[in-house]
C-alpha cells in the first residue's frame, strides 16, 4: 500500500521519503522508485534514539507532513513532528484487532498523542470508527480511506492456459493460489489440510503459496508449512513460490484465489485477485468479509471448517460457469470500489 501510494503521489506537488524500522535492506521495489530511503533501527522496548533519528530525519529533509502507518509509527513520529519540528502528523491504521492489542498504558497515551495528531485514518469505515471510539476522538480528525489496488497492472488473462505453461503448469490443471507471507494469521494449514482431501476427487489440482517467510520469526510458519507437504507427499502438487515480483503474471495463471486468514485489515491480495477478475474463497473474518460478497464474487466460510471450505472449492473447481461469473463481478467491483486512483487522491487531498 505505501509502495503504491508513494509510486503515484503527484511528484509534481510532493517528494516522499521513506523511513522504516525493522528489516535494514529496502525492498528492491522501493530502492526501483529512486527516493530517499531511511533505516531507522528500534531496538529496545522503548527506544528513544530511534525518535531522535526520525526528528533529525525529518528537520534535515524539511518534511512538511508524515504518514505513520500503524500506531507504533505514529507514536515514535509524534516528537519528531510535535516536540522538535512543525511538521504535519497523519496516523493510517490497517485493521480493527490492531487497535484492539494496543496495551492500557499505550491507548491512555495514544488519547493525549492523538489529540494532537492533525489527523487520524482508518481503511475501511470499521476501522475508522474502531479508532474514533478507542480514542475518543472527533468526528471531524477521522477519515476512511480504503486500500486501493493499481487495477492497470492486473488484467483478465485472455489466455489462461499460456500462463500455466509459463509456469510449469500443465494447461488442463486447476489452480488454486493464495498470495501472503508464511506467517501463522495466514493460516496455511487449515487451507493446505482442505487441499490434501480435495486431491483425492480431483488429481489434477494444483496450489500455489506465493509468500515468504522471514528468518527468526516467532509468528512464522514456514517450517510448518514445509513439513505438511513433506509427510502428505504433496511436493509435486502445492508449488512453494516465495516472495515475487511478478505477482500480476501469477494471478493469471490461478483458477480460484484463497484467503484463510485468523484476521485481516483490508487485503491487498485479495483486491488485486478481484482486479485479475478471479472467482475468491476466504474465511469469513474481519477484512475478508468487507471484501467478499457470498454468492456474487466468491464465498465465504467458518474459520478452520474444513469441510465447508472443501465444499465452497469444489463448487469452483466443477463449475467453470461460476468461476466465471464469480470472476466477473470480481473486476467490477476492483474497479468500482478499490481503484488506486480514488484512494491517493484521498491521501493528497488529506496531505494537502
Amino acid at each position: 500500500m505505501v509502495w503504491d501510494l508513494v509510486r503515484n503521489l503527484d511528484h509534481n506537488i510532493f517528494k516522499p521519503h521513506v523511513a522504516w524500522f525493522y528489516e535494514e535492506k529496502p525492498l528492491k521495489e522501493f530502492s526501483d522508485l529512486g527516493i530517499p530511503l531511511f533505516f531507522v533501527p528500534k531496538v529496545k522496548r522503548l527506544d528513544l534514539s530511534t525518535m531522535r533519528q526520525l526528528a533529525k530525519i525529518i528537520q534535515d529533509n524539511q518534511i512538511d507532513v508524515v504518514n505513520a502507518h500503524h500506531f507504533l509509527s505514529m507514536a515514535y513520529s509524534f516528537y519528531g513532528c510535535k516536540i522538535m519540528n512543525k511538521a504535519r502528523l497523519i496516523y493510517t491504521e490497517h485493521s480493527e484487532w490492531e487497535i484492539q492489542a494496543i496495551s492500557r498504558k499505550w491507548r491512555i497515551a495514544g488519547k493525549i498523542l492523538l489529540h494532537f495528531t492533525d489527523a487520524v485514518v482508518g481503511i475501511s469505515d470499521e476501522v475508522r470508527d474502531c479508532l474514533k471510539d478507542s480514542f475518543h476522538l472527533p468526528e471531524r480528525k477521522t477519515h476512511a480511506i480504503p486500500n486501493g489496488v493499481d487495477c492497470n497492472l492486473f488484467s483478465v488473462a485472455q489466455d489462461k492456459k499460456r500462463y500455466k505453461i509459463e509456469y510449469g503448469l500443465d494447461p488442463d490443471d486447476i489452480v488454486l493460489g493464495i498470495v501472503a507471507n508464511l506467517k501463522k494469521n495466514k493460516n496455511h494449514i487449515f487451507l493446505l489440510k482442505t487441499f490434501r482431501s480435495l486431491r483425492k476427487k480431483h488429481n489434477r489440482l494444483k496450489l500455489l503459496l506465493i509468500g515468504q517467510g522471514f528468518e527468526g520469526d516467532l509468528e512464522g510458519s514456514e517450517g510448518d508449512i514445509r513439513s505438511f507437504i513433506s509427510s502428505e507427499n504433496l511436493e509435486d502438487s502445492v508449488l512453494l513460490l516465495g516472495a515475487r515480483s511478478d505477482v500480476p503474471d501469477l494471478l493469471k495463471a490461478i483458477d480460484i484465489f484463497c484467503l484463510t486468514s485468523y484476521k485481516e485489515g483490508l487485503p491487498i491480495s485479495l483486491i488485486e485477485a478481484m482486479a485479475v477478475g478471479l472467482p475468491l474463497v476466504g474465511t469469513a473474518v474481519e477484512g475478508i468479509k468487507d471484501v467478499i460478497i457470498p454468492h456474487e464474487n466468491g464465498f465465504l466460510v467458518k474459520l478452520n471448517d474444513e469441510e465447508q471450505l472443501k465444499h465452497a472449492l469444489n463448487r469452483l473447481i466443477e463449475y467453470p460457469s461460476l468461476r466465471q461469473k464469480f470472476g466477473t463481478k470480481s473486476r467490477k467491483l476492483a474497479y468500482q470500489s478499490y481503484a488506486l486512483e480514488n484512494c491517493t487522491k484521498q491521501y493528497q487531498a488529506l496531505f494537502l
